[in-house]
């Protein structure tokens, strides 16, 4: 049994040897120009897994902190608009049941954002495009909620027009 094994993992192994070596992916800097061959997008990876780490501890503040740090933020991205900034900032109009979360506001901010540009495998470009359509899909969930929501009060207000008659007729 223990040979067995042995030989397929021999094997396995043996067989990667066979597939030709992925290249990484483009880097990217701050810009949105395509990066040169074969170095990577460490840079924008790191950022971006920066950034889910950031929101991870933005749903751990308390409020009077969270309130203060979207004041920081936003402040900051008014002065520098960096794109780095922005992403920032989206995070911070992501964090559920915060008073300033505005989806309309957030997927403006989203569509501003340079690196929508950048080429398809870019890290920063996958992100902004995955919070689009999240924002995109919660408006149209809450579209929908506030059409069932109309449709409800419209049923409420003719079952009360008809006890009314009701108790008239009566």
């Amino acid at each position: 049994m223990r040979k067995l094994l042995l030989g397929i993992a021999v094997a396995i192994i043996g067989g990667c040897a066979l597939f030709p070596a992925v290249e990484p992916a483009p880097s990217a800097a701050e810009s949105v120009t395509a990066p040169a061959p074969g170095t990577g997008y460490m840079k924008e990876n790191a950022e971006v897994s920066a950034l889910l780490a950031y929101y991870q501890e933005l749903l751990d503040l308390p409020v009077e902190d969270l309130k203060r740090e979207h004041q920081s933020v936003s402040q900051s991205f008014n002065r520098d608009r960096s794109e780095l900034g922005r992403l920032r900032l989206a995070m911070l109009m992501s964090v559920p049941g915060a008073a300033w979360r505005d989806d309309a506001k957030l997927m403006a901010l989203l569509e501003g954002a340079a690196s929508r540009y950048a080429p398809p495998d870019s890290p920063r470009r996958q992100f902004i495009v995955l919070l689009q359509k999240l924002v995109a899909e919660r408006l149209k969930e809450q579209k929908r909620a506030d059409e069932l929501q109309q449709k409800l009060d419209s049923m409420l207000t003719i079952e009360r027009n008809l006890r009314g008659r009701r108790t008239q007729r009566q």
